[in-house]
């Protein structure tokens, strides 16, 4: 089975975010990682096609049976490590790292998805820092001075194990723009 995504190829920032993903998912071969299987553009479209995960998301997971137990939440988490680690050792941050983005099979591997924010390490640009979703966001990113490296996605793995275990990211009290000022200070 696959999963098709399909996109109006007229919106040039929706194009350009897709086209990244694509270029970088076409170069990834690891089992924790959502396998990219092709693209085709139709007319004013852009149809993607990637291995389909029947399990959803981590976040749905938490969401609809409540927080997990250490033992299930560290098997999950040591998958997203060695998906890290592969991205790593190719020189690429994935800059959204959080339960919504991490798929889970019907065999329980858990697959890093939603490459649109990734960045190579050696090719990146501090002005691009913002992005990402505000409470898994690591210090850094939140700064506009900040040096963004691969430690910003452990950071975001950090706050995905307090995700998993208390099903709520790590600021559950704050707004987003609170949030992102305690990140950032």
């Amino acid at each position: 089975q696959i999963q098709l995504d399909t996109l109006n190829a007229n919106n040039r920032k929706v194009l350009e975010s897709f086209t990244h993903e694509i270029s970088t998912l076409s170069e990834l071969d690891h089992k924790n990682i959502v396998q990219y299987l092709g693209f085709e553009n139709e007319q004013n479209y852009l149809n993607i096609f990637l291995e389909y995960i029947p399990g959803g998301s981590l976040a749905h997971k938490v969401n609809t049976e409540g927080p997990l137990s250490e033992k299930v939440a560290k098997h999950f988490v040591f998958q997203c490590l060695e998906g890290l680690q592969y991205l790593h050792s190719k020189g690429i941050i994935h800059r959204d790292i959080k339960g919504a983005n991490i798929l889970v099979d019907t065999n329980n591997v858990a697959k890093i998805s939603d490459f649109g924010l990734s960045r190579q390490e050696e090719k990146f640009n501090n002005r691009q820092s913002m992005k990402g979703t505000v409470y898994w966001m690591a210090p850094e990113v939140a700064k506009p001075d900040g040096s963004i490296t691969t430690k910003v996605d452990i950071w975001s793995l950090g706050c995905l194990i307090v995700e998993l275990v208390t099903g709520n990211h790590p600021f559950p009290n704050l707004e987003a723009m609170q949030a992102l000022y305690q990140i950032g200070t």
